[in-house]
Formats: structure tokens, C-alpha cells, sequence
């Protein structure tokens, strides 16, 4: 059920030697990235020892968790190949290997305290199917997804280029929450983060990242315009 986009995610590996929000980064997607960061590890509770990453593309952020946590067993996965084959000859200390979320039978039930889905579940064809084959993986799933409430997103992955080639997409978060629910879940927690866009640009992204940290307490605000939906899922 792989789909085209794993093709584009490949071919930005050769022209980025990496992808264009970690090797060629703007202003935005760096300020973006480092809120995400900092949301992931927030959510490894100090009882995690095994972390599955889903969608680790080329490394990046798997490599960060690691640095972070570095007493932790890390495994990243991805469609990609090619990011995977990067992943490994830049990351040689963490196992990395190509699989398809749909398909992820290589690992038993709960083998992971931890499965963490950053960005990912939009880019697969079936995401509840996703969901369901991480909550058997991991006794926790977090998951870090475009926040779907967002009406200026919507509009951003219509008219973006790079949106539209790499199959951008968004969900809300009672979709994910219902997901989850069949999935055989609860939800621990739901948060919303960061307000600058991927591929923005820098002078308003500047001017964003500067009132965030207000904005990202304001209720209304937030659940409606902030960049990211951050979920906590247990084992029901």
C-alpha cells in the first residue's frame, strides 16, 4: 500500500543528500522542526527503554532522541529506501530498516514501550490502519500529525507545490481520537503546538515564532490555528 509519494521522498534524498527540512532547512522549517523536537521528548516518559520511530526518513530526529536519551533502543523505519540507506551510512550506532506501515507483522505485540509517528500518518494511504498495527507494536504511541482544525493549512496544502507533490494532507483531531478509539487505544493526551509553517517565508515566520509561546496558550487559538496536533495514545 505503498504510495507514489514514497517515490518524491526518495528523489529529494539524492537532491538534498537528506530531505529539504533537515539538510536544506529555511528559517521556518527549522524554528517548525525544534518545537516538534521538543514536543517528542517531552512525551518519552522516564519508564521508556525502546522507542520504534516511524517514518524516520533520513535519520534526523531519530538521531536527536538518541543524543537526548542516549540509554534508549531506537528502531527507525521507513518506506524510503533510499532515506533509509542514507540513515544508516550517516547513523551507523541505530538500527534502521525499510517497512511499510501497513505492514509491520516483523515485530511482536507490545515490543516497543514507545512507537512515535512524526509526520507521518498523512503521508501513508491508510492511516487508521497505521495506527492500529502501532498500538500493537508499542504500549504507547505518540503521535505528531499537521493539525487538520486549521483552515489557513488547508489552504496552504492546496496552493503549495511542495505540499501537492509530496501528497500533504491533514486530519482533525477527533479523527485521529476515533481512529485511535478502533483501534484499541486511549487517548492520554491531546496538545497543540508551534504556529510557523514548513517552507514559510523567514520575515513573517520570524515575527510568528516570536508571539508562539503567548498563542500556544490561548484555548481557541491554538485547537484551531496552531501548526501541529500532538496525541498521546495507551493500550486500552
Amino acid at each position: 500500500m505503498v504510495k507514489k509519494n514514497v517515490e518524491v521522498f526518495n528523489a529529494d534524498v539524492g537532491e538534498n543528500a537528506g530531505y529539504r527540512y533537515t539538510t536544506n532547512a529555511s528559517y521556518s522549517s527549522i524554528v517548525a522542526n525544534e518545537r516538534m523536537s521538543r514536543a517528542v521528548l517531552a512525551g518519552i516518559g522516564h519508564d521508556v527503554r525502546s522507542v520504534l520511530d516511524l517514518g524516520c526518513g533520513d535519520g534526523a530526529y531519530t538521531a536527536e532522541i538518541l543524543a537526548a536519551r542516549p540509554s534508549l533502543r531506537i528502531v527507525g523505519i521507513d518506506a524510503a529506501a533510499a532515506a533509509i540507506d542514507l540513515a544508516s551510512r550517516l547513523r551507523p550506532g541505530i538500527e534502521f530498516c525499510t517497512a511499510d506501515a501497513h505492514e509491520l507483522e516483523t515485530w511482536p505485540d507490545e515490543q516497543f514501550d514507545l512507537a512515535i509517528a512524526r509526520g507521518v500518518l498523512h503521508h501513508v494511504a491508510d492511516p487508521e490502519r497505521a495506527i492500529v498495527n502501532l498500538v500493537r507494536a508499542a504500549k504507547r504511541v505518540l503521535i505528531l500529525e499537521p493539525n487538520g482544525n486549521n483552515p489557513v493549512l488547508k489552504l496552504i496544502e492546496k496552493i503549495s507545490p511542495y505540499h501537492r507533490e509530496h501528497e500533504e494532507r491533514s486530519f482533525t483531531a477527533p479523527a485521529l481520537r476515533r481512529w485511535a478509539r478502533r483501534a484499541g487505544a486511549r487517548v492520554v493526551s491531546t496538545n497543540y503546538i508551534g504556529f510557523v509553517p514548513f517552507f514559510f517565508p523567514t520575515g513573517p515566520a520570524r515575527a510568528i515564532h516570536a508571539v508562539q509561546p503567548f498563542f500556544e496558550r490561548v484555548p481557541g487559538v491554538r485547537s484551531l490555528f496552531s501548526a501541529q496536533i500532538v496525541m498521546l495514545l495507551e493500550r486500552a
